[in-house]
């Protein structure tokens, strides 16, 4: 089957989903589930949250470790669940715990899917991590939410690789797999996040990021931020890249770099990304 037959039975399923209102999706464990449910409720406290987020002890851990690290600048350790949540922020903990169990919840039985899902989270973590990094020291933008619309910037590829997985489709080529994804993921990620409620200055990431010449705002959003995390963050998996006509990459001009060298030259910038991409994994 060629990559456009692929490519338009992977669109059609993922169009027919969004029709009928069943998408496919990974299933998201039950305690991500109910930390939205609660989170929606007006009735719900912190303590309502943290009780069912102890459900698990791993994301418990993960989101103390998080609260705790020095890029969110708290002054005193946090030691609960509900001290984390309460310096987090409740609506950003639900996001946060959404997207870190997306990682978990979808296990292809392709091995071309299986492959291509592994490059698309070790892509999303090094960009979310390099969006922290540059939100913080670049803007004035809150750097635990750029680090929520990198790890989301590619959820669009996810009912995509669905739709491969399930169809009966032979032999793929993982790289033809991951341009399709490329060029067809953004809208579709924009749409799930928006259904799932994620503020709109998220949702709009994944529609954004790759539109390099819109000039919608003279200050960076994160959009920007994501965009020019994309490209910095090859050099951390593929050997490393400037971006094209570096010079007239906008999102980076907003950003106040000029090329790559300024990012991986900064030794604050490296520590912290250090310090990231350390939480992420």
């Amino acid at each position: 089957m060629g990559q456009s037959s692929l490519e338009k039975k992977a669109l059609d399923a993922v169009a027919e989903g969004f029709r009928f209102n069943a998408l496919k999706l990974p299933s998201l464990p039950e305690v991500t589930v109910q930390v939205r449910a609660i989170a929606a409720d007006p009735r719900a406290g912190v303590e309502d949250l943290a009780a069912e987020i102890l459900r698990d002890a791993g994301l418990t851990a993960r989101l103390i470790r998080i609260a705790n690290s020095p890029l969110l600048r708290g002054r005193m350790e946090v030691r609960t669940l509900t001290q984390a949540i309460t310096r987090l922020g409740f609506h950003y903990v639900r996001d946060l715990v959404t997207a870190l169990a997306l990682e978990h919840s979808f296990e292809p039985r392709q091995p071309c899917a299986s492959q291509v899902l592994r490059k698309i989270w070790r892509r999303s973590k090094n960009v979310a991590a390099i969006s922290q990094i540059l939100a913080r020291h670049r803007t004035d933008l809150a750097s635990e939410q750029a680090l929520l619309a990198g790890l989301l910037h590619l959820i669009g590829a996810l009912p995509l690789l669905a739709a491969v997985d399930d169809a009966d489709v032979g032999h793929v080529n993982p790289d033809e797999l991951m341009e399709m994804i490329d060029s067809r993921h953004a809208e579709i990620g924009s749409r799930i996040l928006r259904h799932w409620r994620f503020p709109e200055f998220i949702a709009c990431v994944p529609e954004k990021y790759q539109d390099l010449g819109r000039e919608d705002y003279e200050e960076p959003d994160f959009a920007d931020v994501v965009a020019v995390a994309s490209v910095l963050s090859v050099p951390l998996s593929d050997g490393g890249r400037e971006a094209p006509e570096w010079g007239q990459f906008r999102p980076a001009l907003k950003l106040g770099l000029s090329n790559a060298k300024e990012f991986y030259s900064s030794d604050t910038m490296q520590i912290d990304l250090q310090q990231s991409i350390s939480l992420l994994n």
